[in-house]
């Protein structure tokens, strides 16, 4: 996520969050499997992705959810 973070860095925020320590919040976004990725739009979740991807992978993702507000 580090090397996304420093290609979308100006486009996405990236922010990462211990579920251990923050019970209520996974809870919240049904984050039931690690790793998660919660996908916000105009402040509210949108969508949400489990599971180990390739970054090859995940760049295809953000940049079609780049293209969808563009």
């Amino acid at each position: 996520m580090e090397d996304l973070e420093k290609d979308y860095g100006d486009r996405i925020h990236f922010g990462k969050m211990n579920v251990d320590g923050n019970q209520e919040i996974a809870e919240k976004y049904h984050v039931l499997s690690v790793p998660s990725l919660v996908v916000f739009k105009n402040g509210k979740a949108a969508e949400k992705v489990s599971g180990i991807y390739p970054k090859e992978k995940l760049k295809k993702y953000f940049d079609q959810k780049i293209a969808e507000v563009e």
